[in-house]
């Protein structure tokens, strides 16, 4: 028989795979609309092509996209980089700072326990491989109880789990195409202004509404989760709060669920020695088409100097993250410099 954290937890997650499912058509017209520019500005042809890819034709070769899945990378690439434990070792074994961290299942919990108590300071708790967008992570535990928690919770998403610690300071993605480095944005943490007249659990109700609108500014929903309420504990708040007129307050730690104003272009501020060095990283995984995460520190700075962390590469990033920025004016176009990409060195297209 389930307790009755057990039932509000599932109702809790099912609640957010609605959320998710409301939002996939307007994910689906986003990229379509990103790509049918991208193809018009470079002189392609596009049409949508079954099993909902999107074909593009560009003197007698074609490729295919679907959202930002590209044919670089292939399945197997994916599984690998998704084992964040792998992942961190490669990072090691060349040298590349990486958060404290351990790996561990629900049956050797004592372990984690045990970690939490040697890093004395908060921690991620997140599946060890298999997931993305920040599902089934918890940031800012603290504690025995909070970590039970979090574990169960990134055990619904795999038995293999992961704890690190959790490092202050912005988040980073750099984005590199065939070992060139084509952008970079950071991305602030979600957060919501209050009114004086609802509270948090109102606000991020309404900024959900808000997202199901035009104009697009996020393609995700904002989750009431363990990383929103751990978030809220640690600044002695909770979802009942009424903040005043103007007040800001972040409300997650995990980005993913951010918004277009949290989002900011900042290509021209990474240091060479940074960007050379995390193009040899991807380059030596053999990954096409990867977005690196860094936490922390000053990216003007060498790496061994700047007091950044690695955190994650993803294969087939998100490209919504890069488009959806603050400033549209200075975005790098990144679908249309993949697509020159293609097109230009011929590789991850087809003769028709």
């Amino acid at each position: 028989m389930f307790s009755r954290l057990t039932r509000a937890r599932r109702l809790l997650d099912f609640q957010s795979v609605l959320q998710r499912r409301r939002m996939l058509p307007i994910r689906a017209a986003f990229y379509d609309n990103l790509w049918r520019s991208a193809a018009s500005d470079l002189g392609a042809e596009v049409e949508v092509a079954r099993l909902g890819l999107i074909r593009i034709r560009r003197d007698g070769l074609v490729t295919h996209v679907q959202r930002s899945n590209l044919p670089l990378d292939d399945a197997l690439t994916s599984l690998v980089i998704s084992d964040k434990l792998f992942c961190y070792e490669s990072f090691l074994a060349r040298d590349l700072p990486v958060p404290r961290h351990a790996a561990f299942t629900l049956t050797e919990l004592g372990q984690a326990e045990a970690f939490l108590a040697r890093i004395g300071q908060a921690a991620v708790v997140k599946p060890l491989a298999g997931t993305g967008g920040g599902m089934g992570v918890t940031t800012g535990v603290i504690d025995k109880a909070g970590l039970h928690r979090a574990a169960r919770y990134a055990a619904g998403f795999g038995p293999n789990l992961l704890i690190e610690e959790e490092v202050s300071g912005p988040s980073y993605r750099l984005l590199y195409l065939d070992g060139q480095f084509i952008d970079a944005i950071r991305r602030d943490p979600p957060s919501v202004t209050g009114d004086d007249k609802h509270s948090i659990g109102q606000l991020v109700g309404r900024e959900n509404r808000r997202r199901l609108a035009p104009p697009v500014t996020a393609l995700s929903p904002l989750r009431i989760d363990s990383d929103m309420k751990n978030t809220l504990a640690r600044a002695g708040l909770s979802l009942a709060y009424r903040p005043a007129k103007g007040e800001r307050l972040v409300v997650k730690g995990a980005v993913n669920e951010n918004t277009a104003s949290d989002n900011h272009s900042v290509k021209g501020i990474v240091h060479h020695d940074i960007v050379r060095r995390i193009g040899d990283l991807v380059q030596a995984m053999a990954i096409r088409f990867a977005g690196v995460d860094l936490i922390g520190g000053d990216l003007t700075r060498p790496l061994g100097e700047c007091g950044s962390v690695i955190n994650e590469v993803n294969v087939n990033p998100g490209i919504h993250h890069h488009m959806l920025v603050r400033d549209p004016a200075i975005a790098v176009p990144v679908p249309l410099l993949i697509l020159e990409h293609l097109f230009e060195e011929r590789t991850g297209v087809m003769m028709p």
